[in-house]
């Protein structure tokens, strides 16, 4: 029968253009919830690491990404042991996991990024399961505890910094007399008439001593009583130029050669033009004491449109970077900390002034080195003129210029 044979041919036709609706509305619904998917784990501020039960690292979401300095691309598929070969304390907490069946938490993990620097976090590894209980991996939830930390140091500094400028006070006040009486002594002395020529070299260490105990204690008052900066604008660039030209004289003699990398759009800073002088002409003259045996010097500068370090501000960057033989972790840990130093004759003053001068204006400072390779100190601090939107340039050229002091 011809006439039910066409039918049941179009019958069938239905049925398929049917199906294919079907799936193709199946379809666009699975892209719709893929989508969706990625823009929750994307939305987030943890970072996330999905691990599948074998595991491999399954998916991450883009902070995780910035967290760590590795691409999704680079951990789809790999064992998490793979990812994180140093990160033991990481390592225990998926396997706890995975073993147990409940949340485990660290909150003072240590995360290896992949340009090999560290970052504390706080850790919460999850079992995800299916509607029967069955395992089907796990999620970690990483949070960058950096911002915290670096705020518990500073409030802690600053209460140590607190009770030691009481302490100071009192001590160099009581300490200025009797070096004013024992260096006017050594000046009479001098002036008898019948005073040995002889002994004149111990009176001249004496003064000498004594006037450089009094720069100390003079130091020692101005770190403990701070006057606090006087803002204004004023340009960076320029300051740097006017050191270095007033330093040319001790570099050359240490056979150093300064490289200058500016930014040429770099805005104005808010600043005390003193105290940002004092501040750099201190790193300077340290990145000098750092090469005794000569080498360069690059003073560099660029413009940083959101620092977190600054609550967000718009910065300038400056970055004193020496040639010389560095310093290990545990010195760097104890650079700004009042009174420590690693010179001879040195009061552990300089750096801990530096910092303060920085933390006054809103800034922020860091150093780090690679022992044998030379120090890198970086100072933020905050423009005259926040903009309100996009920043007058996201890539910034820089002008090179190699100078003979």
């Amino acid at each position: 029968m011809p006439g039910r044979s066409e039918r049941r041919g179009r019958d069938s036709a239905s049925e398929l253009e049917e199906l294919r609706r079907r799936c193709e509305e199946c379809s666009v619904s699975i892209e719709s919830m893929r989508a969706y998917h990625e823009d929750l784990l994307g939305s987030l501020q943890d970072g996330i690491i999905i691990v599948e039960p074998d595991g491999r690292i399954r998916s991450i979401n883009q902070a995780a990404e910035e967290l760590t300095g590795v691409s999704a691309q680079m951990f789809h598929g790999r064992p998490f042991e793979q990812i994180f070969p140093t990160d033991s304390s990481l390592q225990e907490l998926v396997r706890k996991t995975m073993e147990s069946g409940r949340t485990h938490t660290d909150f003072d993990a240590r995360l290896t990024r992949q340009d090999g620097s560290q970052v504390v976090i706080s850790a919460v590894a999850s079992l995800i399961s299916d509607g029967m209980g069955q395992a089907r991996g796990m999620v970690l939830a990483l949070r960058d505890q950096t911002g915290i930390r670096e705020l518990e140091e500073r409030l802690q500094r600053s209460d140590r910094l607190a009770a030691l400028g009481t302490v100071a006070t009192g001590v160099a006040h009581e300490i200025r007399n009797p070096l004013a009486g024992l260096r006017g002594a050594a000046q009479l002395l001098e002036g008898e008439r019948d005073f040995p020529p002889a002994l004149t070299e111990y009176t001249s260490v004496i003064i000498k001593e004594v006037d450089r105990l009094g720069a100390i204690v003079e130091r020692l008052l101005s770190f403990a009583t701070p006057r606090g900066p006087v803002l204004r604008s004023c340009n960076l660039h320029e300051i740097l130029d006017s050191l270095l030209f007033l330093e040319r004289a001790p570099l050359g003699a240490a056979n150093i050669t300064v490289q200058r990398q500016y930014d040429p759009q770099l805005p104005d800073i808010l600043a005390d033009p003193a105290e940002i002088r004092q501040l750099f002409l201190n790193l300077i003259r340290n990145g000098v004491e750092a090469m005794p045996g000569g080498g360069e010097l690059t003073v560099l500068t660029r413009y940083e449109r959101s620092a977190k370090r600054c609550g967000g501000r718009s910065v300038a960057v400056a970055e004193i970077v020496d040639q010389g033989s560095g310093f290990d972790p545990e010195i760097e840990r104890h650079l700004f900390t009042p009174f420590f130093t690693t010179k001879e004759r040195g009061t552990g003053l300089g750096l801990a002034i530096c910092l303060r001068i920085v933390e006054d204006h809103g800034g922020a400072m860091e150093a780090t080195s690679s022992p044998g390779r030379g120090s890198r100190f970086q100072v933020w601090l905050p423009l005259a003129k926040q903009p309100e939107a996009v920043s007058p340039h996201d890539e910034p050229q820089r002008t090179t210029q190699g100078v003979r002091p």
